[in-house]
């Protein structure tokens, strides 16, 4: 079953409310109760309405305070990185203690030719005669 939008329930309340009139109230006392306590509700309603719209308000105002400070942040600590990267040199060591990858040369890809010719050098150098393995 579908929800009733806050909305539309705090319309009617209010409709319902405008037209129960004193003379509507005059003979039930049960119904001069829930009219009051409806009031009462209505007016809640409607100041926690204002109160999360004033919340909605400053929570818009924090979150685009954070984004702007964010954003200064980020190009203050991009720029201390950039000046401990002069002031030490690239390939420091101790940047890693910043969090900043120090530079370690470049990694060149193994060619696939290369580990053969390992395998065939050392297999020529090491000779497997009988007379060695006996010693």
């Amino acid at each position: 079953m579908p929800r009733t939008r806050i909305s539309e329930t705090v319309g009617a309340w209010a409709v319902l409310n405008e037209a129960v009139t004193p003379e509507t109230t005059a003979g039930s006392p049960y119904l001069q109760q829930a009219h009051a306590k409806l009031q009462g509700f209505l007016d809640e309603v409607q100041r926690l309405q204002a109160e999360q719209a004033d919340y909605q308000a400053r929570k818009q105002e924090a979150t685009r305070r954070i984004n702007e400070i964010l954003a200064e942040g980020r190009r203050l600590a991009s720029n201390i990185r950039r000046v401990l990267k002069i002031e030490m040199g690239i390939q420091n060591e101790e940047l890693a203690r910043f969090g900043i990858q120090p530079f370690r040369g470049r990694k060149f890809a193994k060619r696939p030719g290369r580990a053969a010719k390992k395998a065939a050098k050392s297999a020529a150098a090491s000779p497997e005669s009988p007379e060695i393995l006996e010693k």
